[in-house]
């Protein structure tokens, strides 16, 4: 089952860009800190246009250092620094799941921008993945001070939404494969190393008998694309990997309090859904002070009124679709389906776009900015 290929494919979930360092002369470059250890770096070409893109990194292992982003936001920066935009970005002050500290850090990239060069003209918002849901949260709520979005591969339906969809399939894991890995959906013993204790034996077991993944897949109240087993199997292991690091960071920032609520779910989709139902793990309501966190950091709105174009793709197995669906639906509630414009990626992976779809998705935001008229889908 190429289980070489899939252990470096999840390893380096996140780090899917090469590394590249700026080799564009004619550069200013400015680097420091802010703030109680949040890293910021900005980018200026001798030809700036007066524009400046504000980059939102995603999620970093809460275990790693504190360091500009590199990766995409550099392949991004380089791009649009030779064509004339200026490019600010944070590292945040922490790892983790740092909604709260991305958006008041990336925001605060504005003001301190202007202490060392003229004000901008235009600013655009770019973020992917937990970057795309902070560039929506300073989107919809400071549109005076920012002229458009661009949320990739983004959590733009909510961290609630993301949050239940993340659990739900390791508790629907434990079921179809039970005794596999060890915790259940809300406990992680300290010490399980991700790679020999959950991603290893999960790899194993989904490998020699695919049939339950398949099924775990197909059940409704998660969204899993997936056109064969070889995008079945790094599905889920993308996910359990992801539950086992971002478990004990998730219930440091709600302290304790309980965060995944499936006592009353009824499943649906499965082979059996009776037997579903009656065997899965149940675990107790989301507790105020969590569902508290979570819809401040962050439930969107849908008041839009800056452009914001949004970049997905369409098997996406870790922050799905759906999220789109959600936003859509928000927006037009709402009134503003107006100020918004979704595509789609038809491809598997998360945040796997060519150089043409997010180079041209941002350079349509742009001229929808410009000109007031909205690109085509």
């Amino acid at each position: 089952m190429k289980s070489r290929q899939y252990l470096t494919f999840v390893l380096c979930v996140g780090v899917l860009w090469a590394a590249s360092s700026l080799a564009i002369a004619g550069v200013t470059v400015v680097e420091g800190e802010i703030g109680p250890g949040a890293l910021y770096g900005f980018y200026v070409p001798d030809n700036w246009n007066g524009d400046v893109v504000f980059w939102a990194h995603g999620y970093k292992n809460p275990a790693s250092p504190v360091q500009l982003p590199t990766g995409a936001a550099e392949q991004m920066r380089d791009a649009l620094v030779s064509m004339g935009y200026a490019f600010a970005v944070s590292s945040y002050s922490e790892n983790g799941y740092a909604v709260k500290e991305g958006a008041q850090q990336t925001h605060q990239l504005r003001g301190l921008f202007k202490s060392y060069f003229e004000p901008p003209g235009r600013c655009y918002l770019v973020g992917r993945s937990m970057g795309g849901g902070i560039a929506l949260v300073l989107a919809e709520k400071y549109p005076a001070q920012y002229d458009g979005a661009l949320p990739m591969c983004g959590i733009v339906g909510g961290t609630p939404y993301q949050m239940n969809q993340r659990f739900t399939i390791r508790a629907l894991f434990d079921y179809f494969y039970p005794g596999v890995v060890p915790g259940t959906a809300v406990y992680v013993p300290e010490g399980t190393n991700v790679v020999t204790d959950v991603y290893l034996p999960a790899m194993a077991a989904i490998s020699n008998d695919p049939g339950p993944g398949f099924d775990l897949a197909n059940v409704d109240q998660v969204d899993l694309q997936v056109a064969d087993v070889f995008e079945l199997i790094p599905a889920i292991l993308f996910n359990l990997y992801l539950h086992a690091v971002q478990i004990h960071d998730f219930q440091l920032r709600t302290h304790g309090h309980p965060f995944f609520d499936n006592s009353e779910t009824l499943y649906t989709g499965s082979s059996d859904d009776a037997a579903l139902n009656a065997g899965v793990d149940r675990f107790r309501p989301v507790s105020p002070p969590a569902k508290n966190y979570m819809r401040h950091y962050f439930s969107p709105s849908g008041r839009l009124q800056i452009p914001v174009l949004t970049l997905h793709n369409a098997r996406d197995p870790l922050v799905p679709i759906s999220h789109e669906v959600i936003y859509a639906d928000l927006v037009a509630e709402a009134g503003a389906s107006g100020m918004l414009l979704q595509r789609t990626s038809q491809t598997f992976g998360h945040c796997v776009f060519t150089e043409d779809e997010w180079l041209g998705a941002f350079l349509d935001l742009v001229s929808w900015v410009e000109t007031g008229v909205k690109p085509s889908p």
